[in-house]
């Protein structure tokens, strides 16, 4: 049997390509430094410049989602590990994908015209560059492991221990005074993964605590929508084919994981939202006839939100005096 490097380079070069992911919106998992635990064996953290240093980590192994395979046990389905490890197999391999996400990438002159200008008026960047713009972090420890998302792209979904204040950390990629980080390079997507245990929690005397992520969310102008990711609902297989919309970040309804895509569901449609899912888990989450649990949440968190900008006697005034805010959305799922 012949060695890979003894195969023609034109075969090699058809063999790394097929290697790459898919030219997806992509979705990448993360842990969430537990600043009660300092000094206690955690994940590996991932590095990306002064962006999210020290503060992501490697998703746990115990909140792996579900394999689908039940014959397989959990893995960590983030699109990253797809080809991350052709950065370091051989120089070949890292020059194979070093090629591929240089398409994306301005030139020179080109982003040094855009850095000079106000980070805050991102208007001015070319959209359609901005938005294919890949940036590589990696996770320190042992061995380089190197991992390349797009910022304004990707669903970047954060596995917190607590909600409480993560989002100021975490989601934030906040511009701070001084700061040299372009506005594109922001984060548009992220998703945190729908809990049941919020909608008894939303009947409760105290503020709960999903509203306090909201809350630190909203505070954060530049993300594009904040997503709830319910595992429990799935696209039925005889549903019509999805309306994927993946050419711009503000209509993203589509994310590709390693084995499943998340997709949007229309919570909007108060008459059949969910005529074309089912739950995997039939009975499960369902408050009343209406509608499930986190179709309920997300009506009620949108709510939340308009009146609070609406109304200076509401509540929630945490929200208020934001005209810009992030959007509230529901992914349901379905297999590749």
């Amino acid at each position: 049997m012949a060695n890979f490097s003894d195969l023609p380079r034109e075969i090699r070069d058809i063999i790394w390509a097929l290697v790459l992911r898919d030219n997806h919106p992509d979705v990448h998992i993360f842990g969430h430094r537990d600043e009660d635990k300092k000094g206690m064996a955690e994940g590996r953290s991932l590095m990306h410049g002064n962006l999210f240093s020290g503060i992501l980590l490697e998703p746990s192994p115990d909140k792996y989602f579900a394999n689908l395979d039940k014959d397989r046990k959990n893995e960590n389905m983030s699109t990253y590990l797809i080809d991350g490890a052709m950065w370091n197999t051989c120089k070949e391999s890292r020059l194979a994908i070093q090629k591929h996400f240089s398409h994306y990438q301005w030139s020179g002159d080109e982003w040094w015209l855009y850095a000079q200008r106000s980070s805050r008026v991102w208007a001015e960047h070319p959209w359609n560059k901005v938005f294919r713009m890949p940036s590589t972090g990696y996770f320190e420890g042992g061995s380089l492991n190197y991992l390349t998302v797009f910022p304004r792209r990707d669903l970047f979904v954060f596995q917190p221990v607590k909600l409480d204040g993560v989002i100021q950390y975490s989601f934030g990629s906040r511009q701070t005074k001084g700061a040299k980080q372009p506005v594109f390079q922001r984060l548009q997507h992220i998703a945190v993964e729908y809990d049941p245990e919020w909608w008894d929690l939303l009947h409760s005397s105290d503020v709960p605590a999903i509203i306090q992520l909201i809350g630190n969310a909203l505070e954060l102008k530049n993300i594009q929508k904040l997503w709830i990711i319910d595992h429990n609902l799935k696209r039925k297989k005889n549903a019509p084919a999805f309306d994927e919309k993946g050419d711009h970040w503000a209509s993203l309804n589509a994310f590709y994981a390693r084995d499943r895509k998340f997709l949007e569901i229309d919570w909007l449609n108060y008459s059949g939202a969910l005529d074309d899912w089912e739950f995997v888990k039939p009975g499960r989450d369902t408050p009343n006839k209406y509608g499930d649990a986190s179709v309920c949440l997300v009506r009620y968190l949108n709510d939340v939100i308009h009146n609070s900008r609406t109304s200076s006697g509401y509540r929630h005034c945490r929200v208020q005096h934001h005209p810009h805010y992030c959007e509230i959305g529901l992914l349901g799922w379905d297999e590749l």
